[in-house]
């Protein structure tokens, strides 16, 4: 001790040994002094010393308060501020915040970076279950956690509750683990949650921006349809945000989540479900301005996203009409343009084929001619009666049982134009109240001619694209391709002409016009490609090829894309490029029709009528446009499946039984007619009209004997049909006039003298508002829309 003496004499005066140890631990040439580093390993037990200490303990104490207190304040500041990742904005929320939220990884970052006061919260919370022993160890004080008895079994009782599910989850998944280690697991859990928490309120109260968890309990409290009163209360708690705050964010969340449907919806690779559902609103209030019907119907809607290697290209599919437009403008290729693209002619599939007449020869054995005008209502009337009456069958009250059908209960089916259809409905409306139904004709049932329906098609585009003199000025126009095409005939274009020109125009007008598409794209592809024999010596592959032809289809044919087009200022508009797109979607849809019909395709020819029955509309053929909606809606939807199948499967008939030569009904009795009026019935003095009736149903017989000598005895040019013109150098000086003209290339500010009409959308316009369209008189009045065809016309189906 008298060492101890020694040494504290040492300071006395204005040597201190407080001001000795200050100045030893703050000097740097101390700091490895042996004295100084035992110093400082035994400051523990220094502290824990000086700690006991009657005089020392309460302002060693203050002084670790302070210091903790401003350490935990530090890590407090720390975890508030914004990188860390606390925030949470109800007006900029989204749902990754929310759906990303995890305690645990809170509570990682607390630990990581406040270890201070993660550890305090740690004694803290734990206060109630330790039991403090003091044990002089090492000259310091251990703490020994003992879990009272009284504590474990209140967690018991807590977790009791789920004690089943865990055995459970423990059967199925094979882990066994004691009561004790599963207690000891929820009680560290229930410890980590609540200090996760005491921090999250620290950090509001220094930052009310760091209020990610409160934001979290917010909106779960508003799911769960808690009271207002509670929010709020457990907002002033600091435990969850406002209730306007919780609107704010449901706001923000639902924009956000526009926000990603339309992302996921843009990218075309999502698949959409939707249900209808009802509410029943029972607490609203029924007042005069409301409905006092409480029970609302609702759809509801799912987006989710195509997986599994699923990509845009697997969904890029043309619609049928442009599968057939893309095989138009490959087979015009490969048919009329360079040699080389001929070797592809037959490599090309067919289009797609909905519902195709079966392939078989339909017999057609011709009738006596009848001395019958059909051109009113009463001729109609005898020429149906004399015409059955030629097939054996008559009215059930004229004849005994047994020598004719009763056809009470059977329909007849009757082809012919649209005004015999005219005739004929008039003719049953008159005979309505005759007493039996074969005086009202109750067994007629009508057919439309799909010939004159292709005539009443070829007449509207003349009306749309000839017949208004406006429509013949620009150089791009239709009337300037029939200067090029047939010169000496364009005065007949342009006031009536008959079915076989306008349609042998489409048919050649449309081909130049779609190889000066496959110009102008191979152009684009490569500048070097001036004209299709350049790009056939590249020698491109069918496959580009028809990539091509997909392209044209999207990019040289009108499509709904037009009418934003057609808002835009005419300093950007080209009005001529404009027209030749529509041009170009009117010829393919002609087109189209056309093949649909020859290939028997039944399904695809009404699915062009039902296109052409707007375009009908809106040219002022209503007359055909009212028949066919009516025919069509009776077909699918008012008549039995046979009936149905009997018509459809005979609206188009095979008289050589071979593919692709079906033709219409009403094609069959005009050129019936023709051979009627121009190879039999004799000549000079001989023709008579008795001649004519007598050998009438004898066309057939005499095309047979014709056939059997002509093959018997060996003649030669024994067909009667020509060969097909050689239009090669007609369509070459077509195309130079288009690649002077440019009708397919877009030049800004380009104007036109007329505009064509988009025949589609007008008719659609016409069918819900019953306006008049192109075609009809001044005073509205429809002019005559049954065109005769000629025996030209007949000839050129041909």
């Amino acid at each position: 001790m008298e060492t101890y003496y020694s040494v504290l004499d040492m300071f006395d005066g204005d040597r201190s040994l407080s001001q000795f140890l200050v100045t030893i631990l703050t000097v740097p040439q101390f700091a490895n002094h042996p004295a100084v580093v035992d110093l400082l390993a035994n400051i523990g037990n220094i502290i824990c010393t000086l700690s006991r200490h009657q005089n020392l303990y309460t302002p060693l104490i203050g002084w670790a308060k302070d210091a903790i207190s401003a350490e935990c304040a530090r890590e407090v500041r720390e975890l508030a501020k914004v990188e860390n990742g606390s925030h949470f904005s109800a007006l900029h929320a989204k749902a990754e915040q929310i759906g990303g939220f995890k305690i645990d990884d809170m509570a990682l970052q607390i630990a990581g970076e406040a270890p201070m006061l993660w550890a305090l919260l740690d004694s803290l919370l734990s206060a109630r279950a330790l039991q403090v022993t003091k044990i002089e160890s090492k000259g310091h004080t251990e703490i020994e956690v003992l879990v009272s008895d009284a504590q474990e079994a209140e967690d018991s009782e807590y977790w009791a509750q789920v004690d089943d599910l865990e055995g459970v989850i423990e059967g199925i998944t094979g882990d066994c683990i004691s009561r004790a280690e599963r207690l000891a697991s929820q009680r560290s859990a229930t410890m980590m949650l609540r200090k996760v928490v005491i921090v999250s309120l620290l950090k509001k109260s220094t930052n009310q921006k760091a209020n990610s968890l409160s934001s979290i309990l917010g909106i779960f409290l508003h799911s769960t349809h808690a009271p207002e009163k509670v929010i709020e209360t457990m907002a002033k708690m600091g435990l969850s945000i406002s209730v306007d705050a919780i609107h704010d964010t449901v706001r923000s969340l639902s924009a956000e989540s526009s926000h990603a449907l339309q992302y996921l919806g843009q990218t075309l690779l999502a698949a959409y479900a939707y249900d209808n559902f009802d509410i029943n609103l029972k607490s609203t209030v029924p007042t005069a301005e409301k409905s006092t019907d409480t029970l609302k119907h609702l759809t509801s809607g799912l987006l989710f996203p195509l997986q599994h290697g699923v990509t845009r290209d697997d969904l890029k599919c043309l619609s049928r009409r442009d599968q057939f437009n893309s095989w138009k403008f490959l087979h015009d290729l490969c048919h009329h343009g360079p040699p080389y693209f001929a070797q592809f002619q037959s490599q090309i599939s067919a289009p797609q084929v909905l519902e195709q007449i079966p392939v078989a020869k339909t017999p057609i054995i011709p009738a006596s001619a009848m001395d019958v005008n059909n051109s009113t209502v009463t001729g109609n009337i005898q020429a149906i009666e004399r015409l059955m009456a030629q097939g054996g069958v008559f009215d059930p009250a004229d004849v005994e049982d047994g020598e004719s059908p009763d056809v009470t209960e059977y329909v007849v089916l009757v082809h012919g134009d649209l005004g015999t259809g005219e005739r004929i409905a008039s003719m049953q409306q008159r005979r309505s109240i005759k007493t039996t139904p074969w005086r009202r004709f109750q067994h007629i049932v009508f057919v439309p001619g799909l010939f004159h329906l292709k005539m009443a098609a070829a007449d509207a585009i003349w009306r749309a694209l000839i017949q208004p003199i406006s429509a013949r000025q620009d150089q791009t126009s239709l009337m300037h391709d029939i200067a090029q095409l047939r010169p000496r005939e364009t005065g007949i274009f342009g006031s009536k002409p008959g079915f076989r020109m306008m349609h042998q125009l489409i048919g050649h007008d449309g081909i130049c016009r779609r190889l000066d598409c496959w110009q102008i794209e191979v152009e684009k592809m490569n500048n070097a490609h001036k004209t299709l024999d350049d790009f056939a010596i590249s020698k491109p592959s069918l496959e580009e090829l028809k990539d091509i032809a997909n392209r044209l289809t999207r990019e040289y044919i009108a499509t709904y894309r037009l009418t934003r087009v057609r808002r835009q200022p005419d300093e950007r508009r080209d009005k001529q490029y404009e027209n030749n797109l529509l041009i170009n979607k009117y010829f393919l849809l002609y087109e189209e029709l056309s093949y649909a019909m020859n290939i028997g395709d039944i399904a695809h020819v009404e699915t062009c009528i039902i296109t052409w029955t707007l375009i009908f509309k809106a040219t002022g053929k209503h007359k055909y446009a009212t028949c066919m909606t009516e025919f069509l809606i009776n077909l699918h939807f008012n008549y039995p499946a046979g009936l149905q199948k009997a018509i459809r499967y005979h609206w188009l008939v095979n008289p050589t039984g071979k593919p692709e030569r079906f033709r219409a009904v009403d094609w069959c009795v005009e050129l019936n007619n023709l051979f009627i009026k121009v190879k039999n019935g004799g000549t000079g003095s001989n023709r008579s009209v008795a001649r004519v009736i007598l050998e009438s149903p004898l066309v057939e017989v005499y095309r047979n004997a014709h056939s059997v000598i002509e093959t018997n005895f060996m003649h030669t040019g024994r067909t009667s049909l020509q060969a097909a013109p050689d239009m090669k150098k007609t369509f070459e000086g077509l195309l130079t006039k288009m690649r002077s003209s440019s009708p397919h290339i877009h030049m800004p500010g380009r104007q036109s003298t007329y505009l064509v009409p988009d025949l589609l959308d007008k008719g659609h316009e016409l069918f819900e508002k019953g306006w008049k369209g192109i075609g009809t008189e001044d005073d509205g009045t429809i002019v005559d829309e049954v065109e005769q065809p000629t025996t030209e016309d007949v000839v050129g189906e041909l």
